[in-house]
């Protein structure tokens, strides 16, 4: 008796850029992420500015586009599929232009949540670093610091890293932050 063969799936970020699926969950992955960056300048404005200040209405109007953006996704591919989609690692990122003198905000969809990432300046163990901040809901205990040392090797700094992945005798054992990065090439 013959073992059957069982073929590995392919990773989405090496599908085809037309596969239905990988557009799917990358339109289910941005729509989140627009979701979550409206949430956020709302709760910014509104604590800066007050609930009935234009500005405060300017965002609450874009949060609720956005809203009912995600609403139609939900209609059209079901919620279901839309919770699959953000589990899978991101084929996507928002880049928005920052205050004249700033560099742009770069966010990144991580297991359903929005993250800002930022490049922060490496050192000689670790030439390459990100801090990696949740938006919506904020986290107590972040933001978390992603680096990818000399040797090769890549460190993160939250709890399941830390307490988990550090402890095991898995080699190359990642965290979502980590397998996150790597996804993008940015590790």
């Amino acid at each position: 008796m013959s073992v059957p063969r069982v073929r590995k799936r392919a990773s989405l970020c090496d599908r085809d850029p037309s596969d239905p699926f990988r557009q799917a969950v990358e339109l289910a992955q941005r729509g989140r992420m627009i979701l979550e960056i409206s949430l956020a300048d709302l709760e910014a404005a509104e604590a800066a500015v007050g609930l009935f200040h234009p500005t405060a209405w300017h965002f609450r109007n874009a949060r609720d586009e956005a809203r009912r953006a995600w609403d139609r996704l939900r209609a059209q591919y079901g919620a279901g599929p839309l919770e699959v989609a953000q589990q899978e690692l991101p084929l996507t990122y928002l880049t928005v232009d920052g205050r004249s003198g700033r560099a742009p905000f770069v966010f990144i969809p991580i297991m359903g949540h929005t993250y800002r990432a930022e490049r922060v300046e490496g050192t000689a163990l670790a030439p390459i670093q990100w801090r990696l901040t949740r938006l919506h809901p904020p986290l107590e205990d972040g933001p978390y610091y992603v680096c990818r040392l000399r040797d090769g090797s890549s460190q993160c700094d939250c709890a399941e890293w830390t307490f988990e992945i550090a402890e095991s005798a898995t080699p190359h054992a990642v965290c979502k932050h980590l397998a996150a990065l790597s996804a993008l090439g940015w590790l």
